[in-house]
């Protein structure tokens, strides 16, 4: 399974989880098969308006089947709901054990 955590840094080792779901800085995408990462700038992350629905997209576009994070908005939300991708909110501390914690 692959797992999207909203990241404030690229190192999975040492980044912490972005309280920031649709302008985090960085998306660290963990498969929990191979236990390989990879980081992906936030490509919404300077968008004018609708970041979250477009984080959303790009996630779903990587596969991801679930989402850790701080918070979401309710729009963002729905939208991970519709397209099948589990969300786990309200998350703090560092994304290796956030990884840990909820894989």
């Amino acid at each position: 399974m692959k797992i999207g955590i909203s990241s404030t840094d690229s190192d999975f080792e040492t980044a912490g989880v972005d309280p920031r779901f649709g302008r985090c800085n960085f998306f660290i995408i963990y498969d929990t098969e191979t236990k390989e990462y990879k980081a992906y700038p936030n490509p919404a992350k300077e968008a004018v308006g609708g970041a979250a629905m477009r984080a959303v997209e790009f996630l779903r576009e990587k596969g991801v089947e679930k989402v850790i994070t701080g918070n979401v908005g309710p729009n963002a939300e729905s939208a991970l709901g519709a397209a099948g991708i589990e969300l786990v909110k309200g998350v703090t501390g560092k994304v290796k054990e956030a990884v840990e914690r909820y894989k």
